[in-house]
């Protein structure tokens, strides 16, 4: 309790000192208000602490993690508008949003309930139809497919709830048209329907905007900033639904995701998630539309926002409309899965990545120092190394203090680069221990085998919770066999069996202290033949070991 009230004591402070916003805080309600809007920007919901803090926008810092159910944690994500295929910077966003989802899912255990629209009608999609003449539906169902794909790929778990708008226009009619009878709403001349801003007392909650309205007022909008909920049909090739208030149309695109995240969730929802991008103007208006459906101040509790993917030396974001994209297929070429996924936990959920081969070239090589302290760590316990002399109250010391600091890390608004750099130095103290200490024959050292195998556990599980899929575990190197067998070979058998002739040839090119530097230089061929085919082999004092190499599957073995 006491560590809690320090941590709301933080984020007090900050607030009372921010030079942006000027708060009151309601001691009762938690409520925080502009002193000069008068708007209410956040509340602190009711519920049970979680000692962990998250970055809110409209409060220009951190802010307590409070959950009104532990037992069910709400979140919606925007999904894709489907008119084309993926991209690298559509990517991102997933991958950070699934990476927030496994720490609290997997690391902290909640039990994360997700949906997710799939927008199939939309101006865009309306575009490329005709540009393309193909069929709307027809088009939306390809891309939705090599959307799920592409998740896949990238080892993005599938939400739990998945929403097509057009298979949801009902819901989205009752929607607006529970709008339209509290007067939040309404109706133009040609049958569309706006939302009107001016009945919203906080708009503008999420980003500060003006309302004023300009000199010449749009004809069809009482004001500047009302949004369409429902747009009236213009054309005769346009997907359309009839409706009570009269002629044919089809939604909006902010009352798509408001509709079908209130029937998942109703008038309550703990996260919502999306690109930088969304925050205004689609953000802004789910709540604000969202707050006048439910008769609610707060509809969302804490919105979490991802930094953007830019093309080194570009200033704008990643997008097909600015024609500097990168498609998923070509970028899998080149790089894993898991390579990007480091990339993303090296920047940090909010902060916007500056694509590059450097910045590739980064995450690889940590990855790598992943893969290698596996490697290491299974030849040492496999006495492929020689067994060293090892400080127990070092290594325990070490363990505790990995383990603290990597959980406070998740706990500072999902903090992973510092939660990553925390492995890294525990695995770096480790490996010099056991690869660069000379044996003493007076000190018995396997006491410590079991430390060493807790830090592997741990640093292999944290990964895993973070969506890295290849560190050499016993399901990696399942994947490995069933991907790479061909007509019934086994890539592990043979290797092993490669290497266990290499091994003895080895042996027999130092037999009796003369070096046969003929058998060494075959033995060097057997290798370079391996590094050839993705087979990084290390040769140990009693054995070898293999890993994959960069450009396949990172999975350590013994042999």
């Amino acid at each position: 309790m006491l560590k809690i009230c320090r941590l709301e004591e933080s984020v007090l402070l900050h607030m009372r000192n921010s030079r942006l916003y000027r708060r009151e805080l309601s001691a009762k309600s938690g409520n925080v208000k502009d002193s000069v809007t008068g708007r209410y920007s956040w509340q602190r919901p009711c519920g049970q602490h979680t000692d962990i803090s998250i970055y809110n926008h409209s409060m220009g810092g951190k802010v307590p993690l409070v959950l009104s159910n532990p037992q069910m944690v709400t979140w919606y994500t925007c999904g894709p508008t489907v008119y084309d295929s993926t991209h690298l910077g559509h990517a991102s966003t997933y991958v950070k949003v699934d990476i927030i989802q496994r720490i609290l899912r997997d690391y902290f255990k909640y039990n994360l309930v997700t949906a997710m629209n799939i927008t199939d009608v939309d101006d865009k999609i309306i575009k490329r139809s005709r540009e393309s003449g193909r069929n709307w539906e027809e088009m939306t169902r390809n891309f939705d497919s090599e959307f799920v794909r592409d998740m896949q790929l990238l080892n993005v778990k599938p939400p739990n709830l998945r929403a097509h708008v057009s298979a949801n226009i009902p819901a989205i009619q009752r929607f607006i048209e529970q709008l339209l009878s509290d007067d939040k709403a309404y109706v133009t001349e040609d049958k569309s329907v706006y939302f009107d801003v001016s009945a919203c007392e906080n708009y503008g909650k999420l980003q500060k905007i003006s309302t004023d309205e300009p000199k010449e007022q749009p004809k069809h909008k009482r004001n500047a900033a009302d949004f369409a909920l429902w747009k009236a049909k213009k054309a005769a090739d346009e997907p359309s639904w009839q409706s009570s208030w009269g002629g044919d149309g089809r939604p909006g695109w902010h009352i798509e995701c408001s509709a079908i995240a209130g029937m998942f969730f109703g008038n309550k929802l703990d996260f919502h998630a999306g690109g930088l991008d969304l925050r205004f103007p689609h953000h802004e208006n789910e709540e604000a539309q969202c707050c006048a459906h439910y008769k609610t101040k707060q509809w969302v509790n804490y919105w979490l926002h991802t930094g953007q993917l830019f093309v080194s030396g570009e200033q704008q974001k990643m997008s097909k409309s600015l024609g500097n994209t990168i498609s998923l297929s070509e970028f899998l070429k080149h790089y894993t899965a898991d390579e990007f996924r480091m990339a993303c936990l090296l920047s940090n959920y909010r902060n916007p990545m500056q694509y590059s081969d450097q910045m590739m070239q980064t995450a690889r090589q940590t990855l790598r120092k992943f893969i290698n302290f596996n490697a290491d760590l299974n030849a040492y316990m496999q006495f492929q190394k020689p067994l060293k002399y090892l400080d127990e109250g070092a290594l325990e010391a070490q363990l505790k203090h990995m383990v603290t600091e990597f959980d406070n890390s998740l706990r500072d608004d999902f903090d992973t680069a510092r939660a990553v750099s925390v492995l890294i130095d525990q695995m770096s103290s480790i490996s010099r221990c056991i690869n660069d200490q000379q044996a003493d024959a007076e000190q018995q050292p396997a006491h410590c085998l079991n430390l060493l195998l807790a830090v592997g556990n741990f640093v292999t599980a944290s990964m895993h919770n973070l969506g890295i899929k290849h560190l050499g575990t016993a399901d990696a190197q399942k994947e490995a066999q069933a991907t790479t067998a061909l007509n019934g070979v086994d890539l592990d058998v043979l290797v092993a069996d490669i290497l266990q002739i290499r091994g003895k040839l080895r042996e027999e090119a130092v037999k009796g202290g003369v070096k046969n530097l003929e058998l060494l230089r075959m033995c060097d061929q057997l290798r370079n033949i391996l590094v050839r085919h993705g087979i990084e082999v290390r040769d140990h004092k009693q054995g070898s070991s293999w890993v994959y190499g960069d450009k396949s599957k990172s999975i350590s073995h013994s042999g």
